[in-house]
């Protein structure tokens, strides 16, 4: 059984949130605190496997419990708070800095998708309950499993080729924000090419990710619009609820097509449109989340002469999405988050300046 525990200020939302645990086969409520440092005590005293986290709390707000609770007693932390605006969105993403692993938006009982909505908060508790955390915020697994199916990180020489043709594709979904913001801050501002990143996010927090990143890794972020024309040095983020794709001169295109992957916007329809406009132009990378979205365009990229990168299992949140295009054969190189961006620097940066 998973034990969780629920940490909120209102009573009504302690009581609905337990109801919907406890209909879960696989889930215990051991515990609901009220305020920061009832949920301190508890963690301490119940060892809950899982902990989802209000930010608003009436003694010690989201951000300093967290902190505390890494510090002295780390438990998977889910982030589940009401988002009014982009700010608020931001909050969530600054969260992730004290040691939170995700966050939802809190569904309002009123709200049509409510139980899709509270489904995906009690699917992100499950997947976060297994990850090990440790002290001082690590966010990822410690330790090589063993007899893993997956093979070790593994990486090949880069190909040498013109760098002003390139264009970096990066796709991600659970754990998803902390990758890319380490990938960005390994990276120098002016670098020789455009990177476009399809994340997958709960409605309501793009923008205070592209906000949460422009202000922590000092790169121009910003969200893609229709027909943007990929300039070097810019990250563009894909837009919630449009699938995004490039043309063969760079531009982004975007659409409202159903669903693919159960999801929109959709990694493998980026990677798709990426290996079939621009073939060897194209850099993927495919990182942290769960399903197996992008895994299929990621073979495309390699196929079409493309190179190609999947988070390695050691480091992923969930290794949903890197692991299909493993199994696949999708990626020339298996790295931990910590080697991506250097690899991506090697890969560009030596070449530039050879050319």
């Amino acid at each position: 059984m998973i034990k969780v525990l629920i940490v909120d200020d209102s009573a009504t939302v302690r009581t609905m949130f337990a109801d919907l645990f406890e209909r879960e086969d696989d889930f215990e409520v051991v515990g609901c605190a009220e305020d920061g440092y009832s949920a301190l005590r508890m963690v301490r005293d119940l060892k809950p496997d899982v902990v989802t986290m209000d930010v608003n709390l009436p003694d010690c707000d989201g951000f300093r419990v967290t902190r505390m609770i890494m510090e002295e007693t780390p438990v998977p932390i889910v982030i589940v708070s009401a988002v009014y605006s982009a700010s608020d969105a931001e909050i969530g993403f600054r969260l992730i800095d004290t040691g939170a692993l995700a966050f939802h938006d809190k569904p309002g009982l009123k709200n049509d998708n409510f139980e899709e909505l509270m489904q995906e908060i009690i699917l992100s508790a499950r997947l976060m309950s297994e990850v090990k955390v440790v002290k001082r915020k690590s966010r990822f697994r410690s330790g090589r499993e063993m007899n893993s199916p997956f093979p070790a990180a593994r990486e090949f020489s880069p190909p040498s080729f013109p760098v002003k043709d390139k264009v970096i594709c990066i796709g991600a979904s659970t754990g998803g924000p902390q990758a890319i913001k380490e990938i960005l801050m390994s990276l120098p501002h002016e670098f020789p090419a455009p990177i476009l990143i399809v994340q997958h996010m709960s409605s309501g927090f793009t923008e205070g990710m592209v906000s949460w990143l422009k202000n922590n890794t000092g790169h121009d972020v910003r969200l893609a619009a229709h027909g943007d024309f990929l300039r070097s040095g810019v990250v563009y983020f894909a837009p919630e609820g449009f699938h995004t794709e490039l043309s063969a001169d760079k531009r982004v295109l975007l659409n409202d097509a159903p669903n693919v992957n159960e999801i929109r916007p959709s990694v493998s329809v980026l990677f798709h449109s990426a290996a079939r406009n621009l073939g060897s132009s194209v850099v993927g990378v495919l990182l942290t989340g769960m399903g197996r979205d992008g895994a299929d365009g990621l073979l495309e990229i390699k196929r079409r002469g493309g190179y190609t990168i999947a988070q390695d299992k050691d480091s992923s949140i969930v290794f949903g999405m890197p692991g299909e295009a493993v199994k696949l054969g999708a990626a020339l190189a298996v790295l931990p988050i910590g080697n991506i961006g250097r690899h991506l620097c090697k890969l560009f940066l030596e070449v530039s300046e050879d050319k």
